[in-house]
C-alpha cells in the first residue's frame, strides 16, 4: 500500500470507519445476550464484562505497542467473558419466567366484552378462593376500555385488580388473584360512570349471575356443535348469558 494512500484514506477514514462498524456489532451482540437473561443476571454479566474490558483496556495501555494479533486475542478474551458471565449467571438466577401451577392459565375464564361503551354483563360470578381469568373482548374501534375491581360500590381507593388498557378491537385476558366470598363491583377507568358491573365471589363453579354456562370450541371459521342443550324452563335466559360461552383456541 502506498504510503499516501494510507495516510490520506486508510488512517483518517476507513480505520475510524471500521472500528466504530466492529464496536456497533459487538455492542448489538452483548445487548442480545443481555436481553435474553433475567433482570439479575443480565447485570452481573454487564458488571463482569465491564471490569473485564477495563483490565485489558489496561493492560492494552500499559504496552508502547500492541500488535494486531495480541489485539484480536483480548477480544476474545473479552467475548469468552462475556460468555461465561452470561452462563453462569443464567445458572444462578434462572431464566425469571414464573410458570403457573401446572403450566396453565386460571382454570375459570369469564368472559366478558364491551361495544358502545358499556359490558354486555352487569353482574359476574366467580369461585371464591381460586384464581380466575377474564377474557376481555374490546369491540369499540380507536376507543380504550379495561377491568377494575373494587371491594366497594363507591370504587375508592386502590383497586383489588386492574387490568391493562385494550384499545379496540381487541382482546385480552386478565389473570386475577383469588378473591374472598362476598361482593365486588368493577367498572372501567376511562369511563367509570358508563361502565359499571358487579361480581359475586361464592364457593362452588362459576354461574356469570346464576344461568347456566355451556362450552363451545370454535376451530377454523366453524363451531365444534350445531346444537346446544338447555335445562328446562329457560325462557327468561337473558341474552349477556351467552357471554359466558368459552372459546377455545384450536
Amino acid at each position: 500500500m502506498r504510503t499516501s494512500t494510507r495516510d490520506r484514506l486508510v488512517l483518517p477514514i476507513l480505520l475510524p470507519v471500521g472500528i466504530l462498524v466492529a464496536i456497533a456489532a459487538l455492542l448489538f451482540a452483548f445487548s442480545r445476550i443481555l436481553l435474553s437473561l433475567p433482570k439479575e443476571a443480565a447485570t452481573a454479566t454487564a458488571l463482569i464484562v465491564a471490569f473485564s474490558v477495563m483490565v485489558v483496556a489496561g493492560i492494552a495501555a500499559s504496552r508502547t505497542r500492541v500488535a494486531a494479533s495480541s489485539l484480536a486475542s483480548m477480544v476474545g478474551v473479552i467475548a469468552g467473558v462475556a460468555m461465561l458471565a452470561g452462563g453462569i449467571a443464567l445458572l444462578a438466577f434462572g431464566t425469571g419466567e414464573e410458570e403457573s401451577p401446572g403450566g396453565e392459565g386460571p382454570a375459570v375464564v369469564i368472559a366478558l366484552f364491551a361495544k358502545d361503551i358499556a359490558f354486555d354483563q352487569a353482574s359476574l360470578t366467580v369461585p371464591a378462593g381460586e384464581p380466575f381469568g377474564i377474557d376481555f373482548d374490546n369491540r369499540d374501534a380507536e376507543i380504550q376500555h379495561n377491568v377494575q375491581i373494587f371491594d366497594n360500590p363507591e370504587f375508592t381507593g386502590s383497586p383489588l385488580f386492574e387490568g391493562d388498557l385494550v384499545t379496540g378491537p381487541d382482546r385480552a385476558t386478565y389473570e386475577v388473584d383469588p378473591l374472598d366470598p362476598g361482593t365486588y363491583y368493577f367498572n372501567c377507568v376511562v369511563h367509570p360512570a358508563q361502565m359499571q358491573g358487579t361480581i359475586e365471589s361464592e364457593e362452588g363453579p362459576p354461574g356469570g349471575g346464576g344461568g347456566p354456562t355451556v362450552d363451545l370450541a370454535a376451530q377454523g371459521i366453524a363451531f365444534d356443535a350445531s346444537e346446544i342443550d338447555l335445562p328446562a324452563n329457560t325462557d327468561d335466559l337473558p341474552i349477556s348469558h351467552l357471554g359466558q360461552l368459552r372459546e377455545k383456541a384450536p
